[in-house]
């Protein structure tokens, strides 16, 4: 089992992500088998709240995924190991992986 962090945003657009404040729910944390059933998890949560939010600071819904590394497994100086994000926009749901092209989602 390994530990991953869900990082839910909004914006009106991807430009003004980091420029909205108060756009960034509190983490979900979530202990799964592996990274593709962390992948589903945050596919989940992130139609689950697109689907009940409405309005301009919604058009861009991300959902950054990351796992967290056991006590002692530190990598380079991170404690931490990024697998992507999806993203929910108008083209629809997107998945964006951290060292990947980009894939359509489902």
């Amino acid at each position: 089992m390994k530990t991953y962090n869900l990082d839910l945003r909004h914006a009106p657009s991807k430009r003004r992500l980091n420029a909205l404040s108060g756009n960034r729910l509190a983490p979900l944390k979530q202990r799964l088998a592996d990274d593709d059933a962390a992948m589903a998890w945050a596919r989940d949560e992130l139609r689950d709240f697109a689907g009940r939010r409405r309005g301009v600071n919604f058009q861009y819904v991300e959902a950054a995924i990351t796992e967290m590394l056991p006590f002692g497994a530190i990598v380079g100086d991170k404690d931490l190991r990024r697998l992507g994000r999806w993203v929910a926009n108008a083209d629809g749901l997107v998945w964006r992986g951290a060292d990947a092209g980009a894939m359509q989602g489902s």
